[in-house]
């Protein structure tokens, strides 16, 4: 019989009066989860940092990993602990799933590898790591509604955890609600409580001893050392908890962890640490971005020919930049609430765009709400190609149609004139910033008269919606040896361009399904800043069809139940997104890489 692995814990004395001795308290975490409750200030925070700083002084990097849920806000300094893997508190709920995440799939991973042998037995070639897992203050797990989904999560790693490699370890100050846990902790502890409680841990009486920090029961799980004869295990002791070091670096204690996980004082880090999970602090800043961002094991090199890939955050999970390459995604939306960050990612896009396709024309299209104003308007001081078509505001006038056979050069485009009305003797048409659009298309990218969107009709309905039926014939076709088609950026803001309308809906149906057929031959990208949703189904797949990736700034779960059901969220299993994504804090948002079909939660960076 292979003999079993331990890792003992020295943690206090016991006071055993009838012996007349003061024996060690010592834990075996490959044995026992450990449950400790306690009334505030009765210790229960020193006894978990006790616990950390002793699984250093007994364990390294190769050992041992400590993952921290910290819901009790007193353990934060012990995050750049050489062997906390991970510390989250409860600000983020993405962070508390995350834990039970990573920690299903150390169950998983582990399991296989154990192949049916107790963690404690196991002697494979592979060396395992052991995980302890700490939550400080299991009350406010419980009591916190949107944490209701994790509590049979938790049940489970209780119940399956030891046997795979993970201990769980818990304070609490009361029992209400936790007795279905306690099943699976062997190991209890209870320091100053109310009488009746004792009963609730150990199913036995205590003497009360008083409001001494540190002093209280547990139930004996290994027999004491220098205690002869019978011994009752499993009954509740007097115990006395040491004392956790102070982390100060006068202290023996810092020191040797220094020397011991080789502390490099220049960057203020552990060279020597377990993996660690990180966090986001707040908003992420162009610095934070900087010190957080992880490399990839397999990135891919971008092209030098055209390199156009443009960072706009981090995912949740590796901390890996989240990075849209406009040399791969051509069409690319943008779907979300009000206030919700549409406009900051706008502008970490377009600021970059800027500068790596200076040399490339910027068309803006505004519906009229002027909410891309502070990108035309930057994009005309930087002294860019920039051509802007406000909705409202640049109306403008085709010539007078004085006889039938009448012509008139549209070449130069139209003048951006004030609407003039008919008058006598003349017939004058207001032309609207969409239609002066589809008029802009057809002189620079691709032909929109008969000849190339007829179907069998005199005019096509471009033409028609332009000039009216009378006058169709007057638009000028595209002149495909007139000019080379020139490098564009496409930034489109219209609740138009989702309109049922058949004119409205044209660009959508018939306009950029065949733009976006040509967009890498001739570098033309399409960013659709805040869609709208789309009544007409045939329109509706003709967008969705189009697009290569998007952004998500809403929960996706509620968003693909709603609102989005037609988009391209709407077939993504709801159950399984709210399982996997937690509701999200300000500045997160999810991007979707639809050609990949990868789906990230991520972090934007803040511009302002």
């Amino acid at each position: 019989m292979e003999e079993k692995k331990t890792m003992i814990c020295t943690l206090g004395q016991y006071d055993i009066p009838i012996v007349q001795k003061q024996p060690l308290f010592k834990v075996d975490l490959l044995d026992k989860n450990i449950a400790l409750f306690g009334a505030s200030m009765s210790g229960k925070t020193n006894f978990l940092k006790l616990l950390i700083q002793t699984l250093h002084m007994t364990n390294n990097v190769d050992d041992e990993q400590i993952f921290i849920l910290d819901f009790g806000g007193a353990l934060a300094s012990y995050k750049g602990f050489p062997l906390v893997s991970a510390y989250f508190d409860n600000s983020n709920e993405e962070y508390v799933k995350r834990a039970f995440k990573i920690l299903e799939e150390i169950i998983k991973n582990n399991t296989k590898e154990l192949d049916g042998t107790g963690f404690s037995s196991f002697n494979g070639e592979k060396k395992m790591i052991h995980t302890t897992f700490i939550i400080d203050n299991l009350n406010a797990f419980q009591d916190e509604p949107r944490y209701l989904a994790y509590q049979e999560k938790f049940a489970k790693i209780c119940r399956d955890g030891l046997s795979k490699g993970i201990t769980v370890v818990f304070t609490a100050s009361d029992t209400k609600g936790l007795s279905s846990y306690l099943n699976s902790f062997g190991q209890k502890i209870a320091l100053e409580m109310p009488a009746d409680k004792y009963m609730d841990i150990f199913n036995a009486k205590v003497t009360e001893i008083g409001a001494i920090a540190g002093r209280g029961f547990e139930n004996v799980t290994m027999k004491p050392d220098g205690i002869e004869g019978t011994f009752r295990m499993n009954a509740p002791y007097e115990l006395q908890c040491y004392i956790a070091d102070p982390l100060d670096n006068t202290t023996n204690y810092i020191q040797t962890l220094k020397d011991k996980f080789k502390f490099d004082e220049d960057s203020n880090v552990y060279t020597r640490c377990v993996k660690k999970y990180l966090t986001f602090s707040g908003d992420l800043t162009f610095s934070e971005y900087d010190r957080l961002k992880q490399t990839p094991i397999t990135s891919e090199k971008k092209s030098e020919e055209n390199p156009c890939p443009v960072s706009v955050g981090l995912d949740y999970i590796d901390f890996y930049p989240v990075t849209v390459d406009f040399s791969e995604s051509r069409v690319i939306g943008i779907y979300g609430k009000k206030e919700y960050g549409k406009s900051n990612l706008l502008r970490l896009i377009l600021d970059e765009l800027f500068k790596k396709k200076s040399y490339a024309r910027f068309v803006f299209f505004d519906d009229g709400r002027k909410q891309l104003k502070e990108f035309y308007e930057k994009c005309e001081s930087l002294g860019l190609d920039c051509k802007k078509f406000i909705e409202s505001k640049k109306n403008m006038t085709l010539p007078p149609n004085e006889t039938e056979n009448s012509s008139f050069d549209m070449s130069n485009g139209f003048m951006d004139v004030i609407e003039v009305k008919k008058t006598k003797g003349s017939i004058r048409k207001t032309v609207s910033a969409y239609q002066q659009f589809y008029h802009f298309i057809n002189d620079n990218y691709m032909d929109l008269t008969w000849n190339g969107l007829s179907n069998n009709q005199i005019h096509s309905p471009i033409a028609t919606y332009i000039y009216g039926d009378a006058n169709a014939g007057l638009m000028p076709s595209y002149d495909e040896n007139r000019k080379p088609i020139k490098p564009t950026v496409f930034i489109l803001q219209s609740k138009m361009l989702y309109l049922s309308a058949n004119g409205e809906k044209q660009f959508i149906n018939n306009i950029l399904p065949k733009l976006a057929a040509i967009a890498e031959e001739e570098d033309l990208i399409f960013i659709f800043t805040d869609i709208q949703k789309i009544t007409d189904q045939e329109t509706n797949n003709f967008f969705n069809n189009t697009l290569g990736s998007v952004f998500l700034l809403d929960n996706i779960a509620e968003f693909a139940s709603e609102r989005g059901q037609k988009s391209v969220f709407g077939s993504m299993d709801v159950k399984s997104l709210k399982e996997e994504y937690a509701r999200c804090e300000k500045g997160d948002g999810y991007y979707y890489n639809i050609e990949a079909d990868r789906l990230v939660k991520m972090k934007f960076i803040k511009t302002e």
